[in-house]
């Protein structure tokens, strides 16, 4: 896990249905001299971009995006953004629950939230889970209780430790770890209105 900060807080404007995105992945191509292609993923994981436009009043410009840029000091720390079409482990919106994604041991007892998408594996880590909805089970089976979050890192801690044969599963609503890839530019359209020039998020992988 590294160590860049990171603000515990949610974009305070929605990502907006419309706001553009796109996920990719990052993978290195070189062609030789004769033109065929050698490609080599660095990561498996997606990487999401979001393009942001806004029109609310001065103030609550001012007052929320720009002051989340300025305590971020622009590119340097992340924070949370909840992406409207996909923000639960059940499919893209459901209700989470504790079947819906195998989590992943890292040691005795303590696992990590993944969301996986598609037949191929790609998955994403989930880092940030929404406070008090994650869910867990164990061989089909929801634990009731012995079970903490850490919500900064999307950790699972059960106690006592899951046998390593026992297959664990959960769900949660979850953020999106980012941060501002970019200037924020505001102009002003009336006395009482302005607007943002398209404002850049970009996924942090390792948060």
């Amino acid at each position: 896990m590294s160590n860049n900060p990171f603000l515990e807080e949610r974009l305070p404007i929605a990502v907006r249905l419309g706001a553009s995105y796109n996920d990719e992945y990052a993978v290195e191509v070189t062609k030789t001299a004769s033109g065929q292609e050698h490609r080599k993923l660095i990561h498996p994981f997606p990487v999401r971009r979001f393009s942001v436009h806004y029109t609310k009043s001065k103030g609550e410009i001012y007052d929320q995006i720009l002051a989340l840029y300025h305590r971020a000091y622009g590119k340097f720390k992340g924070f949370r953004v909840q992406a409207m079409d996909d923000y639960s482990t059940n499919g893209a919106t459901g209700t989470p629950t504790a079947f819906d994604q195998p989590l992943s041991r890292l040691s005795a007892g303590v696992y990590q939230l993944y969301k996986v998408y598609g037949s191929t594996g790609a998955a994403r880590t989930i880092f940030k889970p929404v406070a008090g909805t994650t869910v867990v089970a164990k061989n089909g089976v929801i634990v009731e209780s012995g079970v903490t979050v850490n919500t900064t890192t999307g950790q699972v801690t059960i106690s006592p430790p899951p046998l390593i044969t026992d297959v664990i599963t959960g769900g949660c609503l979850f953020d999106i770890p980012c941060r501002f890839d970019g200037e924020i530019d505001v102009t002003p359209l009336s006395p009482n209105y302005a607007e943002t020039g398209e404002i850049m998020l970009v996924e942090l992988i390792n948060p």
